[in-house]
Order: C-alpha cells, then sequence, then structure tokens
C-alpha cells in the first residue's frame, strides 16, 4: 500500500489558474452543483496551498465538490471569531471531511479544530485522514490521526483492483470513489 506524495500531486498539477473564485469549486455552498452530489471539506495547513489545486483535481475527478476556504470570499482576510463560525457552518453543510495532512500539519491551530468539528458534525465514519508524503511507504504522523480511516493506495484481496482506498484501524475498508460518495 502507497501513500500520496508531493511528487505525485506535482506530476498532476495543472495550472492554479484553475482554481479561481469565480469557477465553481465551492458551488456546493448554494446547493448550485448537479454534477456533484457529495461535498468534502478539505482541512489543510496554508503552507500547503501550492499543493491544494492538484489534491482537489485528485478528489474531483472521483466525483464529489470540495470546499476550499481560500475560495470561499465570504471569510475575512484575517482570521477571527467570524472566521471560525463561517467554517463550522461549512462543515456542517458538509457530507465528509479530508484532512490533507503533511508534515506542516502539526504546526496548525484550526486542523485539530476543524477534524473535531467534522467528527461532531459528521460523524467518525465520514473523516478521513490523506497523508502526503516524501516517500510512499510512510508517513510522519500525528497521535490522534490514528483513530480515523486513512486514505492510501491498495489492492483488493482477490488482486484484481488497485485503487484508492480509506482504510480504518477496525479492520474496515472502502474504495475511496465509493466511500466520498455514500
Amino acid at each position: 500500500m502507497a501513500y500520496l506524495t508531493f511528487n505525485d500531486l506535482s506530476s498532476t498539477h495543472r495550472s492554479t489558474e484553475y482554481f479561481s473564485k469565480a469557477q465553481n469549486l465551492n458551488e456546493s455552498l448554494s446547493g448550485i452543483s448537479a454534477s456533484y452530489e457529495k461535498r468534502i471539506f478539505l482541512s489543510y495547513r496554508r503552507k500547503d496551498k501550492k499543493y491544494v489545486a492538484p489534491l482537489v483535481d485528485f478528489l474531483k475527478k472521483r466525483g464529489v465538490n470540495v470546499y476550499i476556504d481560500y475560495l470561499d470570499e465570504s471569510l475575512p482576510d484575517t482570521p477571527s471569531p467570524e472566521t471560525a463560525g463561517i467554517l463550522r457552518q461549512r462543515i456542517n453543510q458538509s457530507d465528509k471531511l479530508i484532512l490533507f495532512a503533511t508534515p506542516n500539519s502539526k504546526e496548525s491551530k484550526w486542523i485539530p479544530w476543524e477534524l473535531g468539528l467534522g467528527d461532531g458534525f459528521l460523524k467518525y465514519e465520514n473523516v478521513a485522514i490523506l497523508p502526503v508524503t516524501n516517500y510512499s511507504s510512510s508517513w510522519d504522523e500525528q497521535e490522534y490521526y490514528e483513530i480515523y480511516g486513512h486514505i492510501k493506495e491498495g489492492s483488493s484481496k482477490d488482486k484484481t483492483r488497485n485503487d484508492w482506498g480509506i482504510f480504518f484501524p477496525n479492520g474496515n475498508a472502502f474504495w475511496l470513489d465509493e466511500w466520498m460518495r455514500k
């Protein structure tokens, strides 16, 4: 089983111009999007912003809409209690929460808060950690990440399918595209 790497994201990266405030990435906020049924709240560290566009592309190819805070024009430029209220509402309006976990994540004050809200509002089985690393075989996780499902590449038991899946600590596993749409 392999984790997504920074190199994977860099090699699939389209121009960040693909992500503009005028586009429909955050359509799920208003319920406009007919092509995507499920809404994913993406929690990430701002230091990793350059990887968000290719990561969103990776997720959208699997048939979901992704909320990205930096495209939300209603958020204030400087974090404040208003920011927290809006993010709380956005998480509550989502179907799933995916934490984009990198070595920078452990420095974030917002990530643990968003993860806790996702767990509370959306329930444990609708929250997942997507580790992105330098090496596909390992990652440096926070201790509380261990209680959530992790997204990584895997094979079916009969070895007929190799794809991205979510693997929970209790042994349950789902293909990523199916988990995101359920």
